[in-house]
C-alpha cells in the first residue's frame, strides 16, 4: 500500500512538474514574439490579387509556427507568426498607399510568400 502511494505521489509531482516548465516556456515564447512583432510589420511586401493590399489570415492564438513552402530545392521555412492584434486595438485600417510600394504577385508566382496572405495570430 506504502509503495502504491508512493509511486502515486511521485507521479503527481512529475505531472505538476511538467506542466509548471510547459506554462514557463509559452510565456517566455509569447514574451519574445511580442518584443520581435513590435519591430517588424505585419505583411510582406506583396499585395494579394483580389484586393491589391495584404490580407491577413488570423490563425488562433495557439499556433506558433508556420510553413512557406517554395517551387524548387530547400525553399521550404519554417517560421514563428508572431502576435500582433490584441483586443483593445485603437486604430482603424492601415493606409498602404502612403510611402510603400506592394509588389502584385507575379504572373508565375515560385513561393507561397508572394500570394499577400498573411498569417497573424488572432487576441488570447
Amino acid at each position: 500500500m506504502n509503495r502504491f502511494v508512493l509511486s502515486l505521489l511521485a507521479a503527481s509531482f512529475v505531472i505538476l512538474f511538467a506542466t509548471a516548465e510547459n506554462a514557463n516556456a509559452d510565456r517566455r515564447a509569447d514574451r519574445w514574439a511580442a518584443r520581435h512583432a513590435r519591430g517588424m510589420s505585419w505583411h510582406s511586401q506583396y499585395a494579394h490579387t483580389a484586393t491589391g493590399m495584404p490580407v491577413a489570415l488570423i490563425v488562433p492564438p495557439t499556433a506558433h509556427m508556420q510553413t512557406s513552402w517554395g517551387w524548387g530545392v530547400a525553399q521550404n521555412t519554417m517560421t514563428p507568426i508572431y502576435p500582433q492584434f490584441r483586443r483593445s486595438y485603437p486604430g482603424g485600417g492601415a493606409d498602404y498607399r502612403s510611402g510603400q510600394t506592394l509588389m502584385p504577385t507575379p504572373n508565375v508566382p515560385s513561393h507561397t510568400d508572394q500570394f499577400g496572405v498573411n498569417y497573424i495570430r488572432g487576441p488570447y
